[in-house]
């Protein structure tokens, strides 16, 4: 979530700031901030956010793509009320408490695969951060020198040192270098000029190619891992065919490199899956998990092993632990909240009828394309994003000016959505039912066609 991404998403002014204002806010403007006060949210409910002033909000991002369940659900509230009153805290250093026992055990009944044990953590960044040290301390007690990690450009794995250093967003990086040694990128599967599917699946079987060519350029004996999300979220909902997938996977096993799926945005049904690795019949040697984990409702996350990589930190020794871990990492009311938002998320039918809404809602979007400035509609699931362009003939990116003009409007007009470039993402909540859709839609609609005024 890069600087000038989160800029375009200030509002219309709604209070002065002032100089009695204290809170520093993460990706932000801050001047902007302090000269026009962006919106104060004042409360939540199912797909709705209220300001200030009692404005609503079609919350069309799910908060951060987090809140899959809506805003305001007793059931997950009522959980965690209760086992904060039963244990408020209690770490998970060289001890337990069974909500952190419950959770582990239940995610490692839902995901796929050989994915078997699981180390909490506090937050998606947090569950990369815990991959990488996992990764390069297993080949380190295999006696092994493999310590390189390749990603994608243009993706995106979090704000600490080593999932930024794995995140391909330059801007993110901007001031905070010198990188962590030892990441590497290769190119994004995608191409906006592939036009037909013959197209499309040529450039990503070539981008897939491009992980041998590094390895072998970089020296097998040094590379320990490949990073990817299934589906690039802030990278534009990009979804590579199933070629791709198959590809990078018998590439990693061929040369002993770990496959770690970043499962933060895309995991817990996203897709119309529990996880996008299911759809893509990828087998991870980790998954990292966050955001949705939890419904929102607390910071949660994991980073999710094979028994294989378990198996090389139970010898014998103290200088054999993990040596990895966070104070409020596995907290007991994050805990509750993730085993209350897992069984909501597996039962009824949620994740499926999320799914066809998800196709349904993509659908409705393609009537977008009849406008000057959309260039693409594309997603998957409930993830799914809006290509702007300056003109049909040109199909320059609509410049970062113009998007902000962009998202005034759209929170104007009570449409709470998320930023990438020139690009619209939506991740809405699983709840929406087509009023919301129609809601979205129309609005969508009149804003984008006034856009060319805006040039």
């Amino acid at each position: 979530m890069s600087l000038s991404e989160q800029q375009t998403t200030i509002a219309e002014p709604v209070a002065q700031a002032g100089d009695d204002y204290h809170l520093w806010h993460p990706f932000s403007q801050m001047q902007k901030i302090l000269s026009a006060q962006n919106i104060v949210v004042e409360r939540g409910e199912g797909p709705y956010l209220y300001d200030q002033n009692n404005k609503r909000y079609l919350n069309l991002t799910s908060c951060l793509w987090n809140a899959p369940l809506g805003l305001g659900r007793q059931d997950i509230i009522e959980a965690i009320n209760k086992q904060l009153n039963d244990l408020s805290f209690a770490a998970l250093f060289r001890t337990a408490h069974r909500p952190a026992i419950d959770l582990a055990k239940k995610v490692a009944e839902i995901v796929p695969g050989r994915l078997n044990r699981v180390f909490l953590t506090s937050n998606g960044s947090e569950s990369v951060e815990s991959a990488i040290k996992m990764v390069r301390q297993y080949f380190h007690r295999k006696g092994s020198s493999k310590y390189k990690v390749i990603s994608l450009e243009n993706a995106y794995h979090g704000v600490s040192y080593g999932a930024l250093a794995a995140s391909g967003f330059a801007e993110d990086q901007q001031g905070f270098g010198p990188m962590p040694e030892g990441f590497l990128k290769i190119p994004q599967p995608f191409n906006r000029d592939s036009q037909t599917e013959a197209e499309r699946e040529a450039f990503e079987i070539a981008c897939a190619e491009e992980l041998e060519k590094t390895i072998i350029a970089e020296g097998p004996e040094s590379v320990a891992m490949f990073i990817i999300e299934p589906v690039q979220g802030m990278g534009g909902a990009i979804a590579p065919g199933q070629a791709y997938f198959d590809i990078i996977s018998e590439t990693c096993k061929r040369h002993d490199i770990k496959l770690v799926v970043d499962e933060v945005t895309t995991g817990f049904g996203r897709t119309g899956t529990l996880f996008a690795s299911e759809r893509f019949n990828l087998d991870p040697d980790v998954m990292c998990l966050g955001k949705a984990i939890s419904g929102g409702y607390f910071p949660l996350g994991a980073a999710v092993a094979t028994d294989e990589i378990w198996d090389a930190f139970l010898a014998d020794g103290d200088d054999m632990r993990f040596n990895h871990g966070s104070t409020n990492a596995g907290h007991p009311g994050a805990c509750a909240a993730g085993l209350a938002a897992i069984d909501i998320l597996t039962r009824d039918n949620l994740i499926a009828d999320a799914a066809a809404r998800g196709t349904a809602f993509l659908e409705r979007l393609q009537e977008l394309k009849e406008l000057q400035v959309v260039d693409n509609v594309r997603g998957i699931g409930m993830l799914l994003a809006i290509d702007l362009v300056r003109d049909e003939a040109s199909r320059e990116p609509l410049d970062s000016e113009a998007m902000a003009m962009v998202a005034k409007a759209c929170f104007a007009r009570g449409l709470w959505v998320h930023f990438s470039g020139s690009r619209i993402l939506l991740l809405p909540p699983f709840i929406l039912e087509e009023s919301h859709f129609d809601e979205a839609f129309a609005g969508l609609k009149r804003i984008l066609s006034r856009v060319p005024s805006w040039i």
